[in-house]
This record gives C-alpha cells, sequence and structure tokens, in this order.
C-alpha cells in the first residue's frame, strides 16, 4: 500500500542534535572546507535505505518505507511483494524509533498505490490497452529505468504510475503496480493524514483507496479487438476516440457540452463492443489486493 513516504522537519534544531550523535547514527557525511576547515550543510546518513538529510534551515527524512522492511527483515531492497497493514504499522514504528520528533515532523509526500498479480504480462497491458487518463495521453511513456513498461500522468499535485513491477526485478509473475504520488500535502489533508502516524488508521487508508479507485476508474483502459469485427462506422469513431491527441488538439477546444457528448459516445462505443473487460478484471484485482493487504 504505503510506499515513498517524505517527512519535512521546519525546525532543525532538536532532529539535527539527535542526528549528529554518533550514538544515534554511526556514520554522518557531510562536506568539508579543505582550506577553511569549515564543515557545511547538507548533513546526510541512512538507515536501511531511508535517507536523512538536514540543511541548513531544515530536516528531511525520505525513501521507500516497503524497501526498507525487506532490507530490514530479507537484506534485500525491494518492493515487488505484498505490505501489508500490519508491515506497514510495523514500519512506521520503526522509522520514529530511529528518528525524534516525528509526532511534529509533516508528512509532504508519499506514494500509495497496489501491487497485482495480472493474467498478461504487465507491460503489454500498459503498452496496448493503458490510453488516457480523463481524456489526456501519459506525460512519461518508456521504459522504466531501462526495464519494464511505465505510463505515468503528472498533476500538479499528484502523479499516477502504471508500470510493469515483474520485469523491473526480472520475476517469472506477471505483476502490474498501480499508484498515487501525493506531491502536494493539501491532497492528502483532506482525508485527515498530516503524520506519518497517521498512515496507521485504517478509516484513512480507506479514503486513499477509495481516492485511488476514483484515479482508476478516470482511466481509458481498452481491450486490444479484431477491426474486421466491428462496423466501418463505428471503427472510424473508436480509432479517432482511442487518440489522446484527439481529445487534446480536436475536442480541448470545444464546450463543455460537446466534450461530454463525446465523452458518453466514447463510452457507449467501448460499452456496445464490449471492450472494457481488461479494466474491469484490473479493478477487481485491485479491489481484491486491498482487501487482503488491509487484514494483514
Amino acid at each position: 500500500m504505503v510506499d515513498f513516504v517524505r517527512l519535512f522537519y521546519r525546525d532543525k534544531g532538536r532532529f539535527e542534535h539527535f542526528v549528529c550523535q554518533e550514538e544515534n547514527f554511526k556514520e554522518l557525511d557531510t562536506f568539508f572546507g579543505l582550506h577553511t576547515g569549515q564543515i557545511k550543510y547538507p548533513y546526510r546518513t541512512s538507515f536501511n535505505g531511508i535517507e536523512v538529510k538536514v540543511t541548513s534551515k531544515h530536516g528531511y527524512v525520505y525513501n521507500s518505507i516497503h524497501k526498507a522492511y525487506n532490507d530490514k527483515f530479507c537484506q534485500e531492497s525491494h518492493n515487488h511483494d505484498d505490505f501489508g497493514y500490519l508491515k506497514l504499522c510495523y514500519m512506521v514504528d520503526y522509522v520514529s524509533s530511529k528518528l525524534t520528533g516525528t509526532e511534529i515532523a509533516n508528512l509532504t509526500q508519499f506514494e500509495f498505490g497496489l501491487n497485482i498479480e495480472t493474467p498478461l504480462p504487465a507491460r503489454h497491458i500498459i503498452r496496448n490497452n493503458v490510453l488516457m487518463h480523463k481524456q489526456n495521453g501519459a506525460n512519461h511513456n518508456r521504459v522504466f529505468n531501462g526495464r519494464g513498461e511505465l505510463k505515468q500522468f503528472d498533476y500538479h499535485n499528484f502523479v499516477i504510475k502504471t508500470y510493469d513491477k515483474a520485469k523491473q526485478y526480472n520475476l517469472s509473475r506477471n505483476i502490474l503496480r498501480f499508484e498515487i504520488r501525493y506531491l502536494k500535502a493539501k491532497e492528502f489533508q483532506k482525508f485527515g493524514i498530516y503524520k506519518i502516524e497517521d498512515l496507521k488508521d485504517k478509516q484513512k487508508l480507506r479514503k486513499l483507496f477509495i481516492n485511488l479507485m476514483q484515479r482508476f476508474d478516470e482511466m481509458t483502459i481498452v481491450d486490444n479487438y479484431d477491426e474486421s469485427t466491428i462496423p466501418e462506422k463505428d471503427l472510424s469513431k473508436l480509432i479517432r476516440y482511442n487518440n489522446p491527441l484527439y481529445w487534446e488538439r480536436v475536442i480541448s477546444n470545444r464546450s463543455n457540452q460537446t466534450k461530454m457528448r463525446h465523452i458518453r459516445a466514447y463510452q457507449n462505443l467501448l460499452y456496445k463492443h464490449n471492450l472494457l473487460q481488461v479494466k474491469s478484471i484490473l479493478k477487481d484485482l485491485l479491489q481484491k489486493k486491498y482487501l487482503q493487504l488491509i487484514n494483514f
């Protein structure tokens, strides 16, 4: 569920003092002026892959708590397995025990998503079936870090990502990840989430899941189809509607009423020719995975 987190200490005094104590962190990296002998910011250290940083003004803690859990218990830094509620709670407590003042540190970013095992390779689904989010094409559509397909949709307050988690880690199973990365705190504070401790609240996690599914419902995910089986008039419309550029360059300048008319026509075409089976399967898998993870 929760993966990357970012904590922000506005008042770094107590935090910096704690980080600089050798009994808390054996290693602390900084910059050193060779000629002046001056120690300079930032100060950096880490534990289980969690980065800790102190600048001249603030303190920061960030990285994947899912990977950190596996680093601690499996000596492997990966996040392709299940990371359920009990593991999440353990890591929130663990991070708090390794630091100081997490009760006053603001949670400023985090990722919420699910890994699901799919009947087809995730790269095929992402490349061929995932077309748009709210009639917008992907801002990033590439091979993820050289391994595995990724499509990412960027917005001011959040990012939606779907990518091939199995290919990323050379796994034999088909694993697709669908996630939201919250970039601005106001995007998740409306769910009552302010501190890392709030991520242990099941009611708040439920609100995050509902938000995730709302974003998923907004996705355009269309089945592969045989063009010879679709009447020419419908096929012409379908090809046009499946292209993000049509929505971005032609429809975007039309009135809201005209936009909605085309959106309804597109949806009717997809239902008429039964082209939403992949989306239905993925939605069912996401719902089942959440219920599984929230209960263990």
